[in-house]
C-alpha cells in the first residue's frame, strides 16, 4: 500500500500522486486495490484566459500610448511587452509543472534574471538588467504564483511557501537599491512595493489557515 508522507496516510490502488495534497507517493501499489474512480481534473480556464488577454492588450495599450505623449530615451514599451511575455510563458509552464510551482518559477526568475545580466555585461553593460529586467521577473514571478494559487486550487502548504518566496523577491530588488546599483529605481521600488503588499495580504487574510498548518506540521 502505498503512503504519503505530508498527510500521513496510506492511500489504496496504484497512484502517483496523493489525492489529498497531490504530492509524490511512497511505496508500492496494486491495480486490483484501485477503488476510487478516474475523475478527469478540470481548470476554469475560459474566464481567467480571456480577463488576462483582455489586461494584456490594456496594459500594452496604455504604455504605447503613454510614451507618445512622454517620450523618453528608453524605449519602455518593449519591457512591458517582454514582461507581458514572461508571464504568459511563466503560467504555461507553471501549469504544465503544478506539482512543484515554487520551484519552477524560481528556477525561471533565475534563469531570466542571469540571461539578462549577461547579455547586458556583453552588449557594454547600460543597466537595464538590473534596472528593468530583474525587477519585471520579480514582479511576475509573484503575479503568476497568485493566479497559479487560484486556478490550481492549491492548499495551505503552498501558502507557506509563498510568503517565503514573496520575501526573497522583495529582499532582492532592495540590495540593489541599498548599493546604488540602479540608474532608474520605480521598476524596483514597484517591485518591492508588490511584494511587501503580496505578503501583507497572505498573512492578513490567510493567517489562521497557515498558523494552523506550521502547528500541525512542527507538532505544536
Amino acid at each position: 500500500m502505498q503512503f504519503c508522507e505530508h498527510c500521513k496516510v496510506h492511500i489504496r490502488g496504484n497512484r502517483k500522486y496523493c489525492p489529498l495534497c497531490q504530492n509524490v507517493l511512497t511505496g508500492e501499489g496494486r491495480e486490483e486495490e484501485e477503488i476510487v474512480p478516474a475523475i478527469p481534473t478540470s481548470y476554469q480556464y475560459n474566464l481567467i484566459l480571456r480577463v488576462m488577454v483582455f489586461l494584456s492588450i490594456c496594459i500594452i495599450v496604455l504604455s504605447f500610448a503613454v510614451n507618445a505623449l512622454f517620450p523618453v530615451q528608453v524605449n519602455w514599451p518593449m519591457f512591458i511587452i517582454a514582461g507581458i511575455l514572461c508571464v504568459w510563458i511563466s503560467l504555461a509552464m507553471v501549469i504544465r509543472k503544478r506539482h512543484n510551482v515554487p520551484k519552477s518559477i524560481i528556477w525561471q526568475v533565475a534563469v531570466i534574471s542571469i540571461l539578462a545580466v549577461i547579455w547586458d555585461w556583453r552588449t557594454g553593460w547600460i543597466g537595464w538588467s538590473l534596472d528593468y529586467v530583474f525587477p519585471i521577473a520579480c514582479v511576475v514571478a509573484m503575479i503568476v504564483m497568485y493566479i497559479s494559487a487560484k486556478v490550481l486550487h492549491l492548499g495551505v502548504r503552498d501558502f507557506i511557501i509563498y510568503i517565503l518566496l514573496d520575501g526573497i523577491f522583495g529582499i532582492l530588488p532592495v540590495i540593489f537599491l541599498l548599493c546604488n546599483l540602479l540608474q532608474v529605481k520605480y521598476p524596483s521600488v514597484i517591485s518591492v512595493s508588490c511584494s511587501i503588499l503580496s505578503l501583507a495580504a497572505v498573512l492578513l487574510f490567510e493567517w489562521e489557515n497557515i498558523w494552523e498548518e506550521l502547528k500541525k506540521r512542527l507538532h505544536m
